[in-house]
C-alpha cells in the first residue's frame, strides 16, 4: 500500500481540483454524448484515486492528517469526492449499458433505482470510510425507522412498486384507450409512479393508483389496433323459428352501414322463456361504437316488427301473437304515402301485389323507364349509384320504405340502381295499376299529385345527405307530374 506523500498540500489543491471539474463538468456540457460522459467520468476518476493515495493512501483505508484538524477536514472532503464521483460514474456507465439496448421506458426506471441504490450505498461509505463513524449502530437504527416508515407508508410503497412493475411490463401508455376492472374506461393522460391518469367519457379524470392498475383486469383497446369491436345479446320469442330469426337479423345487420363489415349473428342459447341470440360488429374507433350500436338497434327493431317476431320477456313462455303490419298499416306510417286521405290511400294499396323476389335481384336500374315502385315488407335493399371507380353504395332499405314511387309518378328516369341484399318479400305497384285506380276515382290524382311534391321535399332533403340522389328544377317536375296525371286520366 502506498503511503501518504510528504508534501499534501499541493496534491491535495489538485485533488480538489480534479474533483470540481468531475463534479460540475455535466453542468457546462449537458450536449455532449453518453458515452463521452462515462468515458470522461472514469479518466477524471482513475487520476484522483492516484492523487488521494498519495495523499491519504488507499480510500479504502486513508490515513488523514492528525496534528492539522484544517488539513484532515480537506483530506475528508476529498475522499468524499472521490465517493460522489465513483458512483456518478457507476451511474453513468449503467445507463449508458440500458439505452444501448434501446428500451427507454425500462431503461428509465432501471436506471433510477439503481442510481438510487448506489446512492445510498455510497453514503453509507463516506460515512464509515472518510469520516470513520462506525454503521453498525446507524444500520440498527435505520432498519426499526425503515420498518415503521413501511407499516405507514404501505399503501404508497404499493404503489410505487406497482407504478414500477407497470413501467417496466408497458401494458399501455399515454393516448391508449384502456379499460380497466372496476369499471372505468377512457384515454391515458399520464402516468406516474404512483398512479394512472384516465380521462373518461363523461370528461372527468380518473386517477387510479398503480396498484388498483396491478391487481385489475386490464383490455387495452388502441392494441393491436384502434378497431373496437362488441356484442348485443336479444331474446326472442321462444315460438319463432330459430332459421326464421337468424334470416330477419341477418337482414338487420345487412341495413346498418356503420359497422366496418357485415355483423355477424348467432343462436347463443335456447329456452323456455326465449331463444337468446349474440350480434357481434367492429367499427373503425371507440367513438363510432355509441352510434353504431344505436343503429344495430333501431335496424333489428325495424326489421323483427315487419316479420312479426316479437322480444321475449324473462320469465314468460308464451307471448301474444305479434302480426306483422298490412301494407295499408305501412302506407299510413310511410313519410310519402301517409299525406294521401285514408280512402284514396287504401285504394292504391288494394292495387299492389305481393311478390317475392331472391337476393341479389336488381329491382330498378340506373337510368331505367320508370314502370314500378315497391314497398320493402321483408328483407334489405341497397341502393347504388355510379362513379367513375364503379357502383358506390348510397343507402341501404329497410322494411316499411318505398322505392322508385316518385318517378313512377313523374316519368323521371331511376337515379339509382336497387339490388336485394337478402331474400325480399316486397309489395308492387306498375304505371298499369295506378292509371286504372285513377280512371276509377279521378281524385286520386290530386292525391298523387300531392304525393309526388311532398316526396320531392323529401328526395331534397335526402339529397343532403347522399349528393348522389339528384332530383330535378321543381317546373320540370310538376310538368312531368301533370303529364303523367292526364296520360293515366284518357
Amino acid at each position: 500500500m502506498e503511503t501518504p506523500t510528504q508534501h499534501p498540500i499541493l496534491l491535495l489543491f489538485l485533488a480538489t481540483l480534479l474533483a470540481a471539474v468531475g463534479l460540475i463538468k455535466p453542468k457546462f456540457a449537458p450536449h455532449w454524448p453518453a458515452w463521452f460522459h462515462a468515458l470522461t467520468r472514469v479518466v477524471i476518476f482513475i487520476l484522483l484515486t492516484v492523487l488521494i493515495q498519495k495523499v491519504v493512501g488507499s480510500p479504502l483505508r486513508p490515513h488523514f492528517a492528525t496534528t492539522n484538524s484544517g488539513e484532515r477536514l480537506w483530506g475528508q472532503l476529498v475522499e468524499t469526492s472521490w465517493w460522489l464521483l465513483g458512483a456518478r460514474g457507476s451511474i453513468g456507465i449503467i445507463r449508458l449499458v440500458i439505452i444501448l439496448e434501446d428500451k427507454p421506458q425500462e431503461s428509465q426506471i432501471v436506471s433510477d433505482l439503481l442510481a438510487g441504490a448506489i446512492y445510498i450505498a455510497t453514503l453509507l461509505a463516506i460515512v464509515d470510510f472518510a469520516f470513520a463513524v462506525p454503521i453498525g449502530g446507524l444500520l440498527a437504527t435505520s432498519g426499526v425507522i425503515a420498518i415503521v416508515l413501511g407499516l405507514a407508508l404501505q399503501n404508497t410503497l404499493s404503489d410505487v412498486f406497482s407504478g414500477i412493475a407497470v413501467g417496466l411490463e408497458r401494458p399501455y401508455r399515454p393516448g391508449d384507450l384502456l379499460w380497466v376492472e372496476g369499471p372505468i374506461e377512457g384515454h391515458v393522460t399520464h402516468v406516474t409512479w404512483r398512479s394512472t391518469h384516465i380521462a373518461t367519457s363523461q370528461n372527468n379524470i380518473a386517477v387510479v393508483p398503480n396498484s388498483v392498475i396491478a391487481k385489475a383486469r386490464l383490455v387495452n383497446r388502441s392494441l393491436p389496433t384502434g378497431t373496437r369491436t362488441d356484442s348485443i345479446e336479444l331474446r326472442l320469442d321462444a315460438n319463432a323459428l330459430p332459421e326464421h330469426c337468424l334470416t330477419v337479423l341477418e337482414a338487420a345487420t345487412l341495413a346498418c352501414r356503420l359497422p366496418l363489415a357485415a355483423p355477424t349473428v348467432q343462436l347463443a342459447a335456447l329456452q323456455g322463456d326465449g331463444s337468446v341470440f349474440e350480434v357481434s360488429f367492429a367499427v373503425l374507433s371507440s367513438a363510432a361504437l355509441s352510434a353504431a350500436r344505436t343503429e344495430l338497434f333501431m335496424q333489428i327493431h325495424r326489421h323483427l316488427r315487419h316479420a312479426g317476431i316479437n322480444m321475449a320477456v324473462a320469465g314468460v313462455a308464451k307471448l301474444a301473437v305479434l302480426e306483422p303490419p298490412s301494407l295499408k298499416a305501412i302506407l299510413k306510417q310511410s313519410t310519402l304515402f301517409g299525406v294521401i286521405d285514408t280512402d284514396q290511400r287504401d285504394m292504391l294499396a288494394d292495387r299492389f301485389t305481393t311478390v317475392t323476389l331472391p337476393a341479389e335481384t336488381t329491382l330498378i336500374q340506373l337510368g331505367g323507364f320508370p314502370e314500378v315502385c315497391f314497398i320493402i315488407a321483408c328483407g334489405t335493399a341497397e341502393i347504388t349509384v355510379e362513379d367513375p371507380s364503379g357502383p358506390r353504395v348510397v343507402y341501404r332499405m329497410s322494411p316499411g320504405e318505398a322505392l322508385g314511387a316518385i318517378a313512377l309518378v313523374t316519368g323521371s328516369p331511376y337515379a339509382v340502381t336497387a339490388k336485394a341484399l337478402t331474400p325480399l318479400k316486397v309489395y308492387r305497384l306498375d304505371t298499369t295499376a295506378v292509371a286504372a285506380a285513377i280512371k276509377r276515382n279521378p281524385e286520386l290524382s290530386h292525391a298523387l299529385e300531392a304525393l309526388a311534391q311532398h316526396g320531392m321535399a323529401t328526395q331534397v332533403h335526402d339529397a343532403a345527405v347522399h349528393p348522389d340522389l339528384k332530383s330535378d328544377h321543381p317546373e320540370m317536375f310538376l310538368s312531368r307530374l301533370r303529364t303523367f296525371l292526364r296520360v293515366s286520366q284518357d
